[in-house]
């Protein structure tokens, strides 16, 4: 057989070859609380989205608008437009969009396109559900519930996530519904899907943890540069965690919503405002990094490129992407964040072409070592054969 050094040789040289590290993958325990509800596997990088509109017509461009797309002044319907959004996302490393909708003619038939147009381009998607009119009133929880059994029938399957297992659901608008009609909503959905709060507080995420399967925190006006912006995400994500739920993180460019009728800005920074809001989120230890937005175009959160900045976000993305996907989250929903191990970047797909490569490289030195093995058995005949 071959030598303890040779195979640890062997492993190594593999592992380079193939870009990967030379040690076998750590794991991370899933919490025990009863709303974690899947199994520990190895650990991958943490995915990141965008949240994304569909609800843009030509005349939609005419209301609150600073800037403009590159794109043109699209409609939601536009194929060609959509694909290269999903193609732009990928190219600058990201991992899905969670899109906004609503169970409509006009809304089902956008989020038909972007769902044939994202699989076909590997983009992970999820769903977030606006549960308030456009008055911020919240819809009757009837129909909610309806809303979601109908995007889980008609889609479900092509809404599983890559990265979770099921399909996402962010329900918005969590906060203005009492603890009885969330209750029904999870009932008519079951374990379908992961359905996610949007609450405002960390209280506001407690009162329905019991019911729901985590929290994405949508805090589009947030200043990173503030020590509470992120104390407040460390608290959600820790409390998110404490209940062995998912925690999607936002992470947002900048912020004006003077166009809306009201007086906050966070200025972009010269895409210095990104990246602290990157660093924040991901210092709350997230399952998933949300930004915002690729097409908010009225609170001017959009990194999707425009008029006025180009694609100056887009890149700086990109360039945050590359340097920092070595940070990783378990597969296991509901993992103790704070654990301090170090977490292997493998993925079981990965693993297995290691162990393949392993094969084909052990079994010829298994069969060299064989034949050594018969040709110095023959020798020594031989010699005892003359010595008689």
């Amino acid at each position: 057989m071959t030598s303890t050094r040779a195979r640890i040789a062997i492993v190594a040289m593999t592992a380079i070859a193939l870009g990967l590290p030379a040690a076998l993958p750590s794991t991370r325990v899933a919490s025990t609380s009863a709303t974690a509800r899947t199994t520990t596997s190895p650990s991958r990088p943490v995915p990141v989205y965008a949240y994304f509109y569909q609800w843009f017509s030509p005349s939609s461009w005419n209301r609150a608008k600073q800037d403009f797309p590159l794109a043109g002044r699209y409609s939601s319907d536009n194929a060609l437009v959509l694909r290269d959004q999903v193609r732009q996302a990928r190219a600058a490393g990201i991992d899905g969009f969670l899109t906004s909708w609503k169970s409509t003619a006009t809304l089902n038939r956008r989020l038909d396109l972007l769902v044939r147009l994202a699989r076909s381009e590997g983009l992970d998607l999820g769903v977030v559900y606006e549960a308030l009119d456009f008055s911020r009133n919240p819809l009757p929880v009837a129909t909610v519930a309806h809303d979601m059994v109908y995007l889980v029938d008609h889609w479900g399957a092509n809404l599983t996530s890559t990265y979770y297992g099921r399909p996402v659901i962010i329900w918005t608008g969590t906060d203005q519904y009492t603890t009885a009609e969330v209750r029904e909503v999870r009932q008519a959905l079951s374990d379908r899907a992961y359905l996610l709060a949007a609450s405002r507080s960390v209280a506001g995420y407690e009162r329905v943890a019991g019911l729901v399967d985590g929290e994405a925190y949508y805090w589009s006006s947030a200043d990173p540069s503030s020590t509470a912006t992120l104390a407040k995400l460390e608290s959600m994500g820790q409390v998110v965690h404490a209940h062995g739920g998912l925690w999607i993180a936002p992470a947002t460019s900048g912020y004006d919503g003077r166009t809306l009728g009201g007086t906050r800005v966070i200025n972009r920074d010269g895409g210095q405002t990104l990246v602290h809001s990157l660093d924040n989120a991901f210092r709350s230890a997230p399952d998933g990094v949300a930004v915002i937005s690729w097409n908010e175009w009225s609170e001017n959160t959009y990194i999707e490129p425009g008029e006025r900045y180009g694609d100056r976000e887009l890149t700086v993305l990109t360039d945050y992407l590359a340097q920092h996907r070595q940070v990783t989250v378990s597969d296991a929903v509901g993992a103790d964040s704070s654990e301090g191990d170090a977490i292997s970047a493998w993925t079981g797909a990965r693993a297995a072409a290691v162990l393949g490569m392993l094969m084909v490289l052990a079994i010829p030195g298994l069969w060299l070592a064989r034949r050594a093995r018969s040709l110095r058995s023959r020798r020594y005949a031989r010699h005892r054969r003359r010595a008689g």
